[in-house]
């Protein structure tokens, strides 16, 4: 199985070829260590964990002063001089990285660079499944999650969300996930508009979805007018 993804301005595309029989495994795993949230200015990264061998990746210039160097840039940060971050030195998106002194020979992919319809796949494949089981790693930093060996293909779907993530927070404190769509074509029909609204609450309570609003909100035409008041000196 393919696994396919690039930066978000299409300059960097990769794919990791996934052999369906292989003594190595891809392995999913979280990484809330500080150094990470530093760098990639998130709580917590997801990272998909393969050998170097199934990693494949290549740039694409749209100007003619770009350079491979220029659009596919390495961070080494003096308190980590093993460690090589890559990231898109054009969109800035965060894209792999690996040790130099790792015991294996592997890299690590942020799934968020992969395509929606190749996450898609992994989730059918039972790789994104979450039981908020804690790894028995000696960082305690470090929550890691194997994975299956073999992928089970699926069609792709128009669902932009991340589903493996509303699966990750559903029941917990982050609260529930609550997804509307919807869309408008113009009368000649050369316009098309489809929307959609992802509201979190942050509470336990379940979240209504008779498409009321709610009291907090209230439509321009709701809204009172104040009374005028004189200004006294």
């Amino acid at each position: 199985m393919d696994l396919h993804g690039g930066c978000a301005c299409g300059r960097n595309v990769f794919v990791v070829e996934i052999p369906e029989t292989s003594d190595q495994q891809a392995r999913i795993f979280f990484d809330n260590s500080s150094s990470s949230r530093r760098h990639l200015a998130s709580p917590f990264t997801a990272w998909l964990h393969v050998p170097f061998a199934w990693f494949h990746s290549t740039t694409f210039a749209f100007f003619p002063d770009e350079t491979h160097r220029s659009i596919r840039r390495t961070f080494v940060s003096p308190f980590e001089t093993t460690l090589r971050r890559q990231f898109c030195g054009y969109c800035g998106t965060q894209l792999s990285q690996w040790r130099e002194d790792a015991r294996d020979d592997s890299i690590q992919i942020t799934l968020g660079s992969i395509f929606e319809e190749d996450l898609e796949q992994l989730e059918q494949g039972g790789v994104l499944r979450f039981d908020g089981a804690e790894s028995d790693s000696d960082d305690p930093e470090r929550m890691e999650i194997e994975a299956a060996r073999r992928f089970a293909p699926v069609v792709g779907t128009r669902h932009r969300g991340a589903s493996w993530y509303e699966s990750l927070v559903r029941d917990t404190p982050l609260g529930q996930v609550r997804r509307q769509k919807g869309g408008h074509m113009s009368h000649d029909g050369s316009v098309e508009v489809e929307w959609e609204v992802v509201e979190v609450s942050a509470g336990g309570d379940d979240v209504e979805d008779d498409g009321e609003a709610t009291p907090g909100k209230r439509k321009i035409g709701e809204v009172e007018e104040p009374e005028d008041h004189e200004m006294r000196s």
